[in-house]
């Protein structure tokens, strides 16, 4: 090859290979995760005991990480049992963080929180851009469970507000909001006859006016350590807790595919709608949880009110 032939593809090779970096940043950051911040984050579990909180309580955190404006914050917690949401505002000054522990705003409720951005923009009020808000859960159970674990951000990729003019407004995720996840995993779990592993799963209602419920088919498929797969699919309605044990794979059951010292990992789909969740793993030396991987994502609209 000449000199200049072989510049020229030197040359060529290397904006193929930015474009390829560029591309993979903007899928990343097209992406809902617990690892950035957006202007809707949804906590994927809360719980308390209110006769005795010291035993099961959820300590709840959101921070303004923007250093000169404020931000307000539409809270939904959403009953796990029923779909039913009940709401509360927070305003929060610039860098301002905020705590507050389940027991207090909503005892003996176990479910799922979802925070969006609000505001006012060319004389439009509602659900807002504001790409900085992040949070966080510290979780105590009576089973002796604990968790940390980070809010699941979501950008709103698109400028000002939104409202559909009629005192409600939709948060269209894959549109002006990163897509919802679809497909998700739990990476790793440990034998179920030495450990317990709870699966906190759940679909976001599409409506945070009503509370709309309705069940899911959960398409699962269990691999051990050794590549093998095993498939098996289980029901939610609203927000579900399933001791990742009772999951009904054939061959003599889960422990017997992933016995004591091994290990597995766990794929769930939902029947074309997002899933939501996290894992939390006791043990008698590791204790702890996190969030769902994301494998696939979809498009969902959630509707709110607009103010």
């Amino acid at each position: 090859m000449a000199l200049a032939s072989l510049h020229k593809f030197v040359q060529l090779t290397l904006v193929l290979t930015a474009l390829a970096v560029c591309g993979t940043a903007a899928l990343a950051q097209s992406q809902a995760s617990d690892m950035k911040p957006g202007s809707v984050l949804f906590y994927n579990k809360y719980t308390s005991n209110p006769t005795n909180p010291q035993a099961e309580d959820t300590q709840i955190s959101i921070t303004n990480t923007n250093a000169t404006e404020s931000a307000s914050v539409h809270l939904f917690f959403v009953d796990g049992n029923t779909c039913t949401p009940a709401d509360a505002f927070i305003v929060l000054t610039p860098s301002q963080t905020a705590s507050f522990l389940a027991s207090d705003f909503d005892p003996g409720t176990q479910g799922y929180i979802i925070a969006v951005a609000v505001g006012s923009s060319g004389g439009v009020s509602g659900p807002t851009q504001f790409n900085f808000l992040i949070g966080d859960l510290l979780i105590r159970e009576s089973s002796g469970h604990l968790a940390g674990l980070a809010a699941v951000s979501f950008r709103k990729n698109t400028g000002g507000a939104t409202n559909n003019g009629d005192g409600t407004a939709t948060l269209n995720f894959g549109v002006d909001y990163d897509p919802m996840p679809s497909t998700v995993a739990v990476s790793s779990f440990n034998s179920q006859t030495t450990h317990s592993t709870l699966l906190a799963i759940y679909s976001p209602t599409n409506n945070l006016i009503m509370g709309t419920a309705f069940d899911i088919t959960v398409s699962t498929l269990v691999f051990d350590d050794q590549e093998r797969s095993y498939s098996t699919s289980f029901r939610i309605r609203c927000y579900n807790q399933i001791p990742l044990g009772s999951l009904r794979v054939l061959s003599n059951g889960l422990n017997s595919i992933v016995p004591a010292g091994r290990t597995g990992w766990v794929r769930m789909t939902g029947s074309g709608v997002p899933l939501l969740g996290a894992v939390l793993t006791k043990g008698s030396i590791f204790n702890g949880a996190h969030n769902f991987h994301t494998l696939a994502t979809t498009s969902y609209s959630i509707t709110v009110p607009a103010f």
